[in-house]
């Protein structure tokens, strides 16, 4: 595996309210994630630094992943910790009530691919018929789009475009997406709406299938095109490349 990652706070925000981590343990297990802090003023920075610091010092306690339940339940115990850690943060500090963050990344061990989800953070897998979203958004949009009430052109400009239906630190209950996925793709993509929200799709795909770029450069040029489209929001991407295929 070939794994860059890396963040930008944009053109009009003064601070960065995403975080990310990549790990590899003592197992070579791997694991990348992405986390965008929301709440403004409320210390977004702070919920999303948490939900990081969280999903380290667990990862490194592993001793191993023996099976497909072992995982799941380690990315649920792990969920659960760092939300309660952001929610008892914001209750004791009337600056940080409300803080919340998004949390997507994956976990691979054994040769085996785990997604999980809760926001609208996403990660995409790069296979032969494409680039695919295999997560889904935790958002009014998602949700409106998923009825037939409005279009994807329309969800562009919606007035509740960025409007969060599930975050971790925010409520004692979350609602996580959890899955296994083949692992004959060719790379993995996990960014925060800083790049999907603003590059299309497209754009997106011209980059990641590109061959002359290496794994930096990807992440580089997708960041790049997120600030000439504005840069209106921090912008957080991380490439996993499959050598094996």
């Amino acid at each position: 595996m070939k794994v860059y990652a890396n963040t930008d706070v944009g053109c009009t925000r003064q601070l960065n309210e995403d975080d990310f981590c990549v790990l590899q343990n003592q197992n070579d297990d791997l694991l990348a994630i992405v986390c965008d802090g929301i709440g403004g003023a409320a210390a977004g920075e702070v919920a999303s630094a948490l939900a990081v610091s969280t999903f380290r010092e667990e990862f490194l306690k592993v001793d191993s992943f023996y099976s497909d339940g072992d995982v799941n339940t380690w990315i649920q115990n792990t969920l659960d910790l760092a939300n309660e850690r952001i929610y008892q943060k914001s209750m004791s500090n009337k600056k940080e009530r409300g803080m919340g963050t998004t949390c997507v990344g994956t976990l691979i061990t054994h040769g085996k691919t785990y997604i999980f989800n809760v926001g609208d953070s996403r990660i995409y897998a790069y296979y032969e018929d494409g680039l695919i979203q295999m997560s889904e958004d935790h958002s009014v949009i998602a949700q409106l789009m998923k009825e037939g009430k409005i279009t994807s052109e329309e969800a562009k400009t919606h007035a509740q475009r960025n409007t969060l239906t599930n975050a971790l630190g925010v409520w004692h209950v979350f609602r996580v997406d959890t899955n296994k996925i083949e692992s004959n793709y060719k790379s993995l993509l996990i960014c925060s709406d800083g790049l999907h929200g603003y590059v299309d799709h497209d754009k997106i795909v011209s980059v990641i299938q590109n061959k002359k770029f290496s794994v930096q450069k990807k992440v580089d040029t997708l960041i790049s095109m997120a600030i000439d489209a504005g840069g209106y929001d921090n912008c957080t991407v991380i490439v996993i490349e499959n050598e094996e295929n």
